[in-house]
């Protein structure tokens, strides 16, 4: 009996010591201590470093003075703690941030004892330790608390990069500061901003001042030189770096149309810019003009390595009639390009913008958008790094035999598409390596190169998005790529891994949206769909003042001059709430939280499925095999929803016929099926009009298909059938693919001219 009770305390004392931190582990376990990503090397120890009383935070160099205001300020909102900044005193500071260059590149380490020491290679890494910190910070009603821990850390893929593209959609410089925010919890090291493309170019030009466009109401498409400083320094401060993509030759109709006698190339007849839908690289002038884009743009990104000229999707057929091109080609022993192989020109356009980054002190950045290493006598710079998506221009394995240095954004699950509703699912993410490609388009088989040596790391590609998806599709996407690139691999099962991502993705709520939005009266809690009217509370873990605005535009207000939270606010109508914390003295907290709430009249019961696996081909899935992800009510279209929609899309959908089969927070390729009942006012023959874009749908009336759609990119199909006065029943069975949620019905009788919306047919969901 006595050995069994000394076994049984011993039992308890090692189960107690693992409890209370005084395990030792390094490598693969971390345990539950919710860090991501997680750490290198990780030693725990018995006990806590209690935030009791003041506790002044030291710097051993006056330039880290940033990162300790963050540090207070932040593990004083989550512990209720009393951090204070120490005037440079380290003798006095309990907790004190330094930079060691002796340290091995890019790592940091913190010792949280008696004292908690961090130190980082540079400022970059005491940021990323500053980052891990705050992460093990503990609040309780009783005081907060970090555990004794020795961590020391280091990245495994240096180039860790979202990208936003800011050229599509107008985005205000406060969603930018809240991406960097994002990226700084976890540790992801550049913002690579798309800053010019077709229709916009957000880079304030000085000499070509006519591509910068304002409105008559004063509102700008394009930023200052100031507003993009103000984003550099608040970056830099996080440890944050910005890349700045200026996209040419392609994706350049505001510089080549705007200005063709400088970036394009003027029909004499016409005296109108001719449509080449390049800048036109025959030209000196083109050249002379981008060398001091390149200029200006470096001496505002003055903190980033790199430049990004773009270089994808590149038609080049219109190049060859312009007069100049002959004599140019001619000029520079570009006889391939003279005998009508402009790619030879479009390489020769590569190396001449290489050299004009280089010689601003930067590194050239393009998308993969050459074939081989170039052309028969003009090879692509091997300087250049090449971030790889499509895998059609030029495959990552070639890329690495020749040398080349790349980043992997592939398609999926990288690559996020706003017009589209594209975002792979986070299992897709974290089931991915550095080393694999897999396209969107079933045809194009997937990729895996022989290994990463020459893959400097990976990014996140953002296209064509609306600034209030940026974060609800980003703060989950984000800690995935963050962990498989600072790791090499995720070490944890996938269940563990979204266990602590949701552990961590409540801290980012904590600190950037601190604002809990109650809601009542909603058809859906997922949904956002009311029929009647809703209540809204709003709630937060501080002591703060809440200031809110509704209204039927996603624009930014002023939250400053928003109205002040009185108490429940009653909505009776569709609109967008946009809501922020202030402290008592009226500094803001975190940042704008917005939510579109739709009102409806209900006229379906939906079942939404997924996911949707690769290779389904041309047809609806079977649903039977398909998972449920969610079911509700959603209603008919109205203009207000028309506008919404098509507000987010470059594709616009046809206001007349179109179902609405879009769900909050839903971004994936998914199928649908929707439920209802349609009334018919007599005997009669119907012709159903059947469209998608990239989808399938059958239509289902009293259980008999009535009309199987196998047509896409926008072919209408025609059905005929004939239907009897009364009710019946209605059953819509569609499948999004990929690229454009798009289904279109309509009807028309014999006695009818033209074809109407078949939603005039469906009868409002009873009860």
């Amino acid at each position: 009996m006595i050995l069994k009770k000394n076994i049984c305390i011993s039992l308890f004392l090692f189960l107690y010591g693992l409890l209370s931190g005084g395990a030792q582990t390094s490598g693969k376990d971390h345990g539950n201590w919710d860090l991501l990503p997680s750490p290198t090397q990780i030693e725990k120890e018995k006990g806590y470093f209690k935030l009791n009383g003041p506790i002044l935070v030291g710097m051993a160099q006056p330039e880290l003075k940033p990162l300790a205001e963050i540090l207070v300020t932040y593990v004083n909102r989550i512990a209720g703690s009393d951090l204070k900044l120490a005037q440079y005193s380290e003798g006095k500071a309990k907790i004190l941030l330094g930079i060691n260059e002796k340290l091995n590149e890019n790592s940091y380490t913190i010792k949280v004892g008696k004292t908690i020491e961090i130190e980082g290679q540079t400022y970059e890494a005491v940021s990323n330790a500053v980052a891990s910190l705050v992460q093990l910070v503990h609040g309780s009603q009783t005081g907060g608390t970090i555990p004794k821990v020795s961590i020391s850390d280091s990245p495994k893929s240096n180039f860790r990069s979202v990208m936003l593209d800011l050229a599509r959609f107008w985005h205000p410089t406060e969603t930018i500061k809240e991406t960097i925010d994002l990226l700084w919890l976890y540790k992801i090291k550049y913002l690579s901003l798309h800053l010019t493309d077709n229709k916009r170019f957000t880079f304030p030009l000085e000499k070509f001042s006519k591509v910068n466009k304002t409105h008559s109401d004063g509102s700008r498409e394009f930023y200052t030189k100031e507003e993009l400083r103000d984003l550099v320094e608040y970056a830099k401060n996080r440890g944050v770096t910005i890349i700045p993509e200026i996209e040419v030759p392609g994706h350049s109709g505001i510089l080549w149309s705007t200005y063709p006698e400088v970036f394009g190339s003027v029909d004499e007849q016409t005296k109108e810019a001719m449509p080449l839908y390049v800048v036109n690289m025959a030209k000196e002038s083109t050249y002379a003009a981008l060398n001091g884009i390149i200029k200006e743009v470096a001496e505002v990104f003055y903190t980033s390595p790199y430049i990004h000229i773009g270089g994808d999707e590149v038609y080049l057929e219109n190049l060859k009639k312009t007069p100049e091109y002959k004599e140019y080609t001619l000029k520079h022993n570009l006889q391939e390009a003279a005998n009508g192989d402009a790619n030879e020109l479009f390489c020769h356009f590569i190396n001449r913008m290489n050299g004009m980054v280089k010689a601003t002190g930067k590194k050239t950045i393009i998308w993969e958008g050459f074939h081989g290493t170039g052309s028969k006598h003009v090879t692509v710079d091997k300087d250049i790094t090449i971030i790889v998506w499509n895998t059609t221009y030029n495959h990552p394995q070639n890329l690495l035999d020749n040398g080349y240095k790349i980043i992997n954004s592939t398609w999926v699950p990288w690559y996020m598409v706003g017009a589209m509703n594209f975002a792979p699912e986070i299992k897709k993410a974290y089931d991915w390596s550095l080393t694999e490609w897999s396209h969107w388009q079933d045809a194009i088989e997937d990729i895996e190169v022989k290994g990463d040596e020459g893959i400097l790391g990976g990014q996140i590609s953002f296209w064509e998005q609306n600034h209030f998806k940026v974060i609800p599709v980003l703060r989950k996407r984000v800690p995935v790529l963050a962990t498989h690139l600072w790791s090499g691999s995720i070490n944890k099962s996938y269940d563990s891994f979204l266990e602590t991502l949701d552990n961590t993705d409540q801290l980012y709520s904590r600190l950037f949206n601190p604002v809990k939005i109650e809601v009542n009266g909603l058809v859906h809690d997922e949904d956002q769909r009311f029929t009647d009217k809703i209540t809204i509370a709003f709630d937060s873990t501080e002591e703060v003042e809440f200031k809110w605005k509704f209204s039927n535009s996603w624009s930014l207000p002023n939250m400053g001059k928003a109205k002040t939270y009185e108490g429940p606010i009653d909505i009776a109508n569709g609109g967008i709430l946009t809501v922020q914390a202030f402290t008592a003295s009226g500094s803001p907290l975190g940042h704008p939280q917005q939510e579109y709430y739709q009102k409806i009249v209900p006229a379906y019961a939906y079942k939404v499925y997924g996911p949707i696996s690769k290779g389904v081909g041309m047809g609806l899935p079977d649903f039977s095999e398909l998972n449920l992800v969610r079911e509700g009510v959603t209603g008919f279209m109205t203009n207000d929803r028309l506008d919404k929609i098509n507000g987010e899309l470059f594709a616009k959908v046809a206001r007349d016929g179109h179902i609405d089969t879009r769900f909050y927070g839903l971004y994936n390729p998914y199928a649908v099926e929707l439920n209802g009942q349609i009334y018919i006012p007599g005997n009669e023959d119907y012709t159903l009009r059947l469209t998608t874009d990239d989808g399938f749908a059958n239509i289902y009336i009293d259980n008999k298909l009535v009309a199987k759609g196998s047509e896409t990119n926008k072919t209408p199909q025609d059905f005929n059938v004939a239907l009897s006065e009364g009710k019946h029943n209605l059953r819509i069975e569609y499948y999004y693919r990929k690229i454009q949620n798009q289904l279109n019905i309509k009807y028309k009788t014999d006695k009818m001219h033209g074809f109407l919306p078949f939603e005039k047919l469906v009868a409002p969901l009873e009860n």
